[in-house]
């Protein structure tokens, strides 16, 4: 490798790795984690669940999803942000992965998915079933593909929550956050053709 491209490549290193906590600039940091290990407060390590240099790493077995809901805190308005790096697409239209909001049990929250084909969507799971609140469509600012790094964000204000991809808008909705607060967490899925992989780093949750 020339030394030219050794410059790029630490420069681009750097970005990466102070990304998420850029993104969330908010006055009062409410939680972050860096995962230099599993808090416990994220549940019980798994094969499919834990942290692998300095990296939450999620392999859903194949065909199915997984969210982790975070019991550390409560919150109401919250500017959440995330690196997610694509360790394993298997199929780019049906692996998926992000952030758990207004998360009140295990029927009831919403998540912020990014699929490795570059598209995102919204969901909210209510009483056990799973409800479109934005249809899948490209997220323009998307990195694709195995190894692609992304930053996902999530700003809560009230019932408005805004959503964003590498610090570009992606879009809003008025939805219903729990009447007493809110968890975050993560959520990821693997398609019927294989087991696919995400990491997550740098979890930062702040007061906008």
């Amino acid at each position: 490798m020339k030394f030219g491209s050794i410059i790029v490549a630490l420069f681009a290193w750097i970005g990466a790795d102070s990304m998420a906590f850029a993104a969330c600039q908010g006055s009062t940091i409410l939680y972050q984690d860096s995962f230099d290990r599993l808090q416990p407060t994220w549940g019980t390590e798994t094969e499919s669940f834990k942290v692998v240099n300095s990296q939450l790493e999620v392999q859903p077995p194949a065909d199915t999803y997984y969210w982790s809901a975070n019991s550390a805190n409560l919150y109401d308005d919250i500017d959440m942000c995330v690196t997610m790096t694509t360790l394993a697409e298997v199929d780019p239209l049906e692996s998926k992965a992000g952030l758990v909001f207004w998360y009140g049990d295990a029927n009831n929250f919403y998540v912020f998915e990014l699929a490795p084909n570059g598209k995102a969507s919204v969901w909210r799971r209510q009483r056990g079933k799973w409800l479109a609140q934005v249809e899948w469509r490209d997220a323009e600012s998307a990195n694709q593909g195995d190894g692609a790094i992304n930053e996902l964000q999530v700003t809560t204000i009230g019932s408005k929550a805004t959503f964003y991809v590498n610090g570009q808008k992606f879009e809003e909705l008025e939805g219903s956050p729990p009447e007493n607060g809110q968890q975050i967490g993560i959520f990821a899925a693997s398609p019927p053709t294989g087991v696919a992989g995400f990491g997550f780093d740098n979890l930062a949750v702040t007061k906008p």
